[in-house]
C-alpha cells in the first residue's frame, strides 16, 4: 500500500513538473485559426466564405500535384487513359480498348471509393469542411470516370459477343447517371440489344 502511494506522488510530481505536452496538430487547422508552422505565410483572408478557404487551400496543399497527368493517383492520368480507351473503341481497335480499360479500370472503381470514404470520414472533423469538399469533387470526378469506364467496357463486351456482361455494365451506368447523356446512351444500348424496348405509339413512324 505504501509503495503504492510513493508511486502516485512520484507521477503527480513527474507530470506537475514535466513541461506541457505539446498540442496535437490537425492538418486542417490551417482553418482554425491556429498558427501551426513557423515558416512565414500569407496573412490569412478576411473573408470566411467557402471560395476564400478553397484558395487557401490552393496555396498551402498544392492541389495541382492531383490534376498532373504523370501522377498515376490523380484524376487528369485517369482521365486521359479513358480517353485513350475511347478513340480505340471509336477507331474499331477493341484489343487495344480492352488493354487501355484493363490497365487503368480497376484503380477507377476503387479511387472512387477511396475519396467517398475519405469525405464520409471527413465531414464528422472539426475544422476539415472545405477539405471534405475537395473529397467529394474528387469522388465525383472519378465516379464520371467510372461510368465512362463501365460503359466503354460494355462496349468491348458486345465486340465479343458477352451481351450479359454488357448488360451489368449499362444498367450500373443508368443507375448512376439516369438523367445525362451517357445515361441516355446506356439505355439505348440495352434498347438496342434487346434486353429491353422502347414504348412505340400506335400511328408513330
Amino acid at each position: 500500500m505504501r509503495g503504492s502511494i510513493i508511486v502516485g506522488l512520484a507521477l503527480c510530481y513527474y507530470f506537475s513538473s514535466a513541461p506541457a505536452m505539446a498540442e496535437l496538430k490537425s492538418p486542417f487547422s490551417i482553418f482554425s485559426g491556429k498558427k501551426e508552422s513557423t515558416t512565414p505565410v500569407s496573412p490569412p483572408v478576411e473573408d470566411n466564405s467557402l471560395n476564400a478557404k478553397i484558395e487557401q487551400v490552393e496555396k498551402k496543399l498544392k492541389p495541382k500535384v492531383v490534376h498532373d497527368p504523370n501522377n498515376i493517383l490523380g484524376v487528369r492520368y485517369a482521365e486521359n487513359a479513358v480517353k485513350k480507351a475511347e478513340f480505340y473503341v471509336e477507331e474499331g481497335d477493341i484489343q487495344s480498348a480492352q488493354e487501355a480499360l484493363k490497365s487503368i479500370g480497376d484503380w477507377i472503381y476503387k479511387a472512387t471509393e477511396y475519396h467517398t470514404d475519405l469525405y464520409q470520414a471527413l465531414t464528422k472533423v472539426n475544422n476539415s469542411e472545405v477539405q471534405a469538399d475537395i473529397e467529394r469533387d474528387l469522388a465525383i470526378q472519378f465516379a464520371v470516370l467510372r461510368d465512362r469506364t463501365l460503359f466503354l467496357e460494355s462496349k468491348v463486351f458486345l465486340a465479343n459477343g458477352k451481351k450479359r456482361e454488357a448488360v451489368e455494365n449499362l444498367v450500373e451506368v443508368v443507375r448512376s447517371q439516369p438523367g445525362t447523356e451517357l445515361g441516355f446512351k446506356a439505355y439505348k444500348s440495352l434498347q438496342d440489344i434487346g434486353f429491353t424496348y422502347k414504348l412505340e405509339y400506335e400511328g408513330s413512324k
